[in-house]
């Protein structure tokens, strides 16, 4: 069914208060951008700051989307995929306060996490926890069979690398007595950043079988896995680290066998 001029009018009323918050978060974020030029050695606590904008952005563009199904009955791809690209904001912002690298050592954090040293874990928790939220809710909105489906990938693997080096692990490791203070809140952080890891190398398994076929995937696949395989054996959780262990071999040698397979299927062709 067509939807009326009515109705559409209705809903464009509806939504001005939503344009008019997004239009107020990225003013504050421009302002933070000036801040930060003038003054970089708090650049980190702007970052987040404006994460913190970046994420009421894209609620606020999926709350929208809600209303337009909810009072026309259509998605609103626009706004769907004005959330989307937000998100590669957020992405950026997080790089840029705890950088890119998966594979560096779990000590090194601490040299990004010293420009945010006022943050306590529970700061950082509650951080952690509305990125995850807002990502999952991102992608349940789009939903599984979008065009975007296999960009999620991506965008996941990005943000379990960010969680995991916004971690101090050698914290994590010294204070393990449950009476020290955050104690249960970093606890928390180490759970969401393993299980992270562990479906961000899933997903990126998935994307390598069922779409992609390149090795880059199963290699980031690797990558993911090896880095939780350490954060097991750092914590002397051996029995994890040894299974990790065998689907690394495995993995690799699937994709050395899809290599050789690859090479002989071109000289028959050739």
């Amino acid at each position: 069914m067509a939807v009326t001029k009515a109705e559409k009018a209705a809903y464009n009323d509806y939504v001005k208060s939503y344009k008019a918050d997004i239009e107020e978060s990225k003013k504050i974020q421009r302002e933070l951008e000036t801040k930060k030029k003038k003054m970089p050695n708090i650049e980190g606590y702007l970052n987040i700051e404006m994460i913190l904008q970046s994420l009421k952005i894209i609620v606020l563009y999926l709350q929208m989307n809600d209303s337009s199904v909810e009072m026309l009955n259509v998605r609103n791809e626009k706004f769907l995929n004005e959330g989307r690209k937000e998100y590669y904001k957020v992405l950026q912002l997080m790089e840029e306060t705890a950088g890119t690298d998966i594979d560096r050592s779990l000590k090194e954090n601490e040299e990004y996490l010293e420009k945010i040293d006022r943050f306590t874990p529970a700061d950082i928790l509650n951080l952690v926890k509305e990125i995850h939220g807002v990502l999952q809710l991102l992608i349940d909105k789009l939903g599984e069979g979008s065009k975007w489906r296999w960009s999620f990938v991506e965008l996941q693997g990005r943000t379990s690398v960010f969680i995991k080096n916004i971690i101090n692990f050698s914290d994590i490791q010294k204070y393990r007595d449950p009476r020290s203070e955050y104690y249960s809140e970093r606890q928390e952080l180490m759970a969401i950043c393993k299980n992270m890891l562990n479906e961000s190398a899933k997903n990126y398994r998935n994307k390598y079988e069922l779409s992609t076929k390149a090795p880059e995937d199963i290699l980031r696949s690797i990558e993911m896995l090896s880095t939780l395989r350490r954060i097991h054996i750092l914590f002397g959780e051996s029995e994890e680290a040894e299974k990790l262990k065998n689907t690394i071999d495995a993995l690799r040698a699937r994709l050395d066998a899809d290599e050789k397979q690859k090479e002989k299927d071109k000289k028959i062709k050739q």
